[in-house]
């Protein structure tokens, strides 16, 4: 994929299409039978075993006649209209597209669509655009690996760039890069995916000294993967940041040249975003509906809070798909972008922290089912007993979700080291961190300084872990909402499924912060009363569901 133009032996160009194509509305099946008749040889890049959000993604190679002909004859096989966009010197990409009326087919530009009639108009736009199409770099730019670059493959990351072109939505790319510079530089592409390769790598290093009972506590003997194992893995899975509005992240498989299966993780920078807002506003909607301390008995305007958050999350779910065209206006974070000058990392208000939580849990979630070993031969690990109660099909999802939880605090704990990872003395924070006045002793005091740092370190992470999980789950459900008024209900299915989750996770990380943390670290982990605010999260969702949402759907023409 995303190889330099090559020719036939008859001296045709052929180019590498990408075709995506819907699973539930029999497109997928379709346009298989369209592929294999016409001769093209093709890849399904889901995982096998997966059940992958979003379209198939089907990957084969093709003379741009044989493309024509063969976008031709899906034309009223799809739902709706048919969209062709480069995506590089001879990556093609085709997509049905909800904006586009049925059994029409467009080339994709920026800000414009150019339609075209037939296959052989087609064809002859296909051949202008690959002449014009100007070479990929030698070599190829890719994220570096900066705690596993020696065990990285480079294949597999060039592949991760390219799949971000792929993926890329040229109406979101101009509205966030007017130049236009991200589309047509492949090493601004890998840059964007630099701080996602870093948390990968930290999740992997949190994996590598975890234990491996998915938070069953019945385990006796959990097995420790350790480095040897975590160093394998690492060669063999890669990430990416997918340059479009999509709500969802998503793994893809790529064989590698050793004949090892490659997974490539899609980070949605849109969720990611909009999950660090909710975090960010999550204080104020714990306390929206509530009152303050009793020593000033001072009521919250919850309406009032509700509008400053409304005002946030309208501004990122109104870019969702918007129409071609449309001029948008910026999102506007609750979150500070940048870091505020009297402000230290991990502190209270470091915007940062609440970022990488939230990137952290999308990769990690993704993750945790490769680390598991549930693609493929369909093994893994057994399910365990706090997934009873929700669907067969659920149970390996909400698992998924709660060891994610875990892998995503170590992680993000491990990220705090200045010089390298971060590993917390537990003993001296048990030894040591308590309250009242410091010892006057060296020594002890210089032991007391280092607890009440690492336990102050500690907490912070467990708390932007806590929120990250709360606001993925809020934005599922916001995303679901307006997924269903948009009456896509492909994708409102899937996010309401992901939503259905929620009790059994919340009811894992209380059960976490109760026994887990405080037997692991000797600290205090569960507050008095979060129960509470997490409920008043939920009234603000359901809030943003009935109020908010019917307020972003286009207007009836």
């Amino acid at each position: 994929m995303g190889e330099k133009t090559r020719s036939t032996a008859a001296g045709e160009v052929v180019v590498v299409l990408h075709l995506f194509a819907a699973s539930d509305r029999a497109e997928s099946a379709a346009a298989r039978d369209v592929l294999s008749r016409a001769g093209i040889m093709y890849t399904d890049l889901c995982p096998p075993g997966a059940d992958a959000p979003g379209d198939d993604l089907l990957t084969g190679t093709a003379t741009p006649a044989a493309l024509a002909d063969t976008v031709d004859a899906l034309r009223h096989l799809f739902r709706y209209g048919i969209a062709l966009r480069l995506a590089g010197p001879c990556d093609v990409v085709v997509r049905s597209d909800p904006r586009i009326e049925h059994g029409q087919i467009v080339i994709r530009k920026p800000r414009r669509d150019v339609p075209v009639r037939d296959g052989a108009a087609l064809r002859s736009a296909l051949n202008g655009l690959l002449a014009q199409a100007p070479p990929d770099p030698d070599p190829f730019p890719y994220a570096r690996s900066p705690l596993f670059g020696e065990h990285q493959s480079p294949e597999l990351a060039a592949e991760a760039t390219r799949l971000a072109r792929v993926f890329t939505d040229p109406d979101f790319v101009s509205g966030a890069d007017p130049t236009g510079a991200l589309l047509d530089n492949p090493k601004k592409l890998a840059e964007v995916s630099g701080r996602p390769r870093r948390l990968l790598d930290l999740l992997l290093l949190a994996h590598a000294s975890s234990r491996t009972d998915d938070g069953d506590h019945r385990v006796r003997d959990p097995r420790i993967p350790g480095l040897d194992e975590v160093r394998q893995v690492a060669s063999t899975v890669e990430v990416f940041v997918q340059p479009s509005t999509d709500p969802e992240s998503r793994v893809l498989t790529r064989p590698l040249a050793d004949g090892r299966p490659g997974f490539v993780i899609g980070l949605p920078p849109q969720t990611r975003e909009l999950m660090a807002n909710v975090s960010w506003a999550l204080p104020t909607l714990f306390s929206a509906g509530g009152t303050a301390a009793d020593d000033d008995s001072r009521a919250f305007d919850r309406d009032r809070a509700w509008a400053d958050v409304d005002t946030t999350v309208a501004s990122y779910l109104r870019s969702w798909r918007p129409p071609r065209g449309a001029d948008l206006l910026p999102p506007r974070p609750l979150i500070p972008m940048d870091m505020p000058e009297d402000e230290s990392r991990y502190g209270p208000g470091d915007p940062y922290v609440v970022f990488d939580a939230c990137a952290l849990f999308l990769i990690a979630r993704e993750l945790t089912p490769i680390l598991r070993s549930r693609f493929g031969d369909g093994t893994g690990a057994p399910l365990v007993p706090f997934t009873a109660g929700l669907p067969r099909g659920a149970r390996p999802e909400a698992q998924a979700d709660c060891a994610a939880y875990v892998h995503t605090m170590n992680a993000l704990i491990m990220g705090a080291g200045r010089d390298g990872p971060f590993v917390p003395d537990f003993d001296t924070i048990r030894r040591h961190f308590h309250p009242g006045r410091p010892s006057r002793i060296g020594r002890a005091r210089r032991l007391e300084e280092q607890a009440r740092y690492e336990a102050g370190v500690v907490l912070a992470c467990m708390n932007r872990t806590t929120e990250a999980v709360l606001s993925y789950y809020a934005v599922v459900d916001m995303f679901a909402a307006l997924a269903r008024a948009r009456h896509d209900g492909a994708l409102a299915r899937r996010l309401e499924a992901i939503g259905d989750r929620r009790e059994v996770v919340c009811r894992y990380m209380l059960w976490v912060k109760e026994h887990a943390l405080p037997e692991a670290w000797g600290l205090c982990t569960r507050l008095a009363g979060e129960e509470d605010g997490w409920e008043r999260v939920r009234e603000y969702v359901r809030h943003a569901q009935r109020c908010l949402v019917p307020t972003l759907l286009d207007p009836p023409d």
